[in-house]
């Protein structure tokens, strides 16, 4: 499954350079292999932004989340590419 992890943090000096300092030391990746990044993006006023990942393991899911939730506000919800939609939208047209 895909899933849209938007993140969120208040313009807090202190917080922003500790998210700048882990991402530098992580690269931002997910810390288990059940979890993929497959896309980051970030606002451009650097006020939070949004991963895309894979993953079929939720407990993966969680702790890349853990890794974060103490500096941002962390949403994560599943998602369809417009195949899926497609595939979806077949099986249940009338």
């Amino acid at each position: 499954m895909k899933f849209i992890m938007t993140f969120a943090w208040k313009p807090d000096t202190d917080t922003r350079d500790e998210a700048i300092s882990r991402f530098k030391k992580t690269g931002g990746l997910p810390p288990n292999p059940g979890a993929k990044l497959l896309g980051r993006w970030t606002r451009a006023d650097f006020s939070g932004g949004f991963d895309l990942i894979e993953s079929e393991d939720t407990k993966a899911l969680t702790e890349f989340a853990l890794m974060w939730s103490d500096l941002m506000e962390l949403t994560i919800v599943p998602v369809l590419d417009d195949k899926e939609l497609s595939d979806v939208l077949e099986r249940v047209k009338k």
